[in-house]
């Protein structure tokens, strides 16, 4: 077997061929390692020294462009902000800028959906677990194509179960840190049982969250219901819904919103079940570990909810115009 030592030119030309499916929906990049937008999806890489790629040492947030808005786009970059600080991870520009440079990188691709996917990385400067080797902090920001859920999922809703997967210690969830694996074996487990999600139990059996979406439920008196945030990531979405929700206690079709510890029994004695995150809004769960949850279709509530949370996409103050 010989092994060649390739040159730039014939790197350039091996970056063609190995093109793939899934970069038909990268749109740009922008990158403070180089300086600017690429929008050729070979070219969007990294050091493969950043503390990033060999460690997992970075914070990230996924932010959804709908009708050119950028939906939460404060909250998000507020907790991007905070996860970097918890490990002490210095932002390399200000938030003001970082929204200046999401702003020209959308514009760029002229995309009116897409998603925004931020990443801010510990820097090259070496292999070791040191993270004082590298140089400085760096900042890439993705945008990719949006491709909404199914309507029929909406209406059908989708399939859960229980996870195996240990869940992570307090501190490291509240983290959006890209150290994933948990979150990448939870979607494995729920990919290899043909299920749409599965949702992680505590040592104690308390509900947490599923890969990247949180889970919330309608109990038979009518309450909204959140787990503790405890050993959960606070999702953006998930909180901007419990806020919006409240209209829903005036005419009667809410009696409460609590923040509560869950188990799977209040799962399979739920009125309604909903999982609820960036790319999915407000998406209804019908099924769980086999067993029908209320009517099996969409619930009058996450009806509800889903279309509060689409108006609120749409035309609410928590959307930002990226285009002038």
């Amino acid at each position: 077997m010989s092994v060649s030592i390739l040159s730039p030119s014939e790197i350039q030309s091996k970056l063609k061929e190995r093109s793939y499916p899934a970069q038909r929906t990268y749109l740009a990049m922008y990158s403070t390692w180089w300086g600017g937008i690429v929008t050729d999806p070979a070219l969007m890489m990294v050091p493969v020294d950043d503390h990033l790629v060999h460690r997992g040492d970075g914070v990230f947030e996924a932010i959804k462009v709908v009708d050119g808005k950028a939906f939460l786009l404060q909250e998000h970059l507020e907790r991007l902000a905070s996860s970097a600080d918890h490990i002490g991870i210095a932002l390399p520009m200000t938030l003001e800028k970082i929204k200046e440079v999401i702003f020209k990188t959308t514009i760029a691709t002229g995309a009116r959906n897409a998603i925004l996917r931020l990443y801010i990385s510990r820097g090259p400067g070496g292999f070791t677990a040191n993270p004082y080797d590298s140089i400085a902090s760096q900042m890439y920001l993705i945008v990719t194509a949006y491709t909404p859920v199914s309507e029929e999922k909406y209406l059908n809703g989708v399939r859960a179960g229980r996870s195996e997967i240990i869940p992570k210690d307090p501190w490291f969830a509240k983290i959006k840190s890209c150290n994933y694996l948990q979150n990448v074996l939870m979607k494995k487990e729920s990919v290899d049982r043909k299920i749409d999600f599965t949702i992680g139990i505590d040592p104690q059996g308390y509900l947490t969250e599923s890969s990247t979406e949180n889970i919330v439920l309608i109990d038979k008196d009518k309450n909204l219901l959140r787990p503790k945030l405890r050993q959960i990531l606070k999702g953006t979405t998930m909180m901007r819904s419990f806020e919006l929700a409240h209209t829903l206690l005036s005419d009667g079709t809410l009696s409460s919103i609590q923040e509560k510890d869950l188990t799977e029994k209040d799962i399979f004695n739920a009125h309604e079940v909903m999982m609820i995150g960036t790319t999915l809004d407000v998406l209804p769960v019908t099924e769980y570990e086999g067993q029908k949850i209320g009517s099996g279709k969409q619930g009058e509530i996450s009806a509800k909810l889903l279309k509060l949370l689409r108006e609120d996409i749409k035309t609410g103050p928590k959307s930002t115009p990226l285009y002038a």
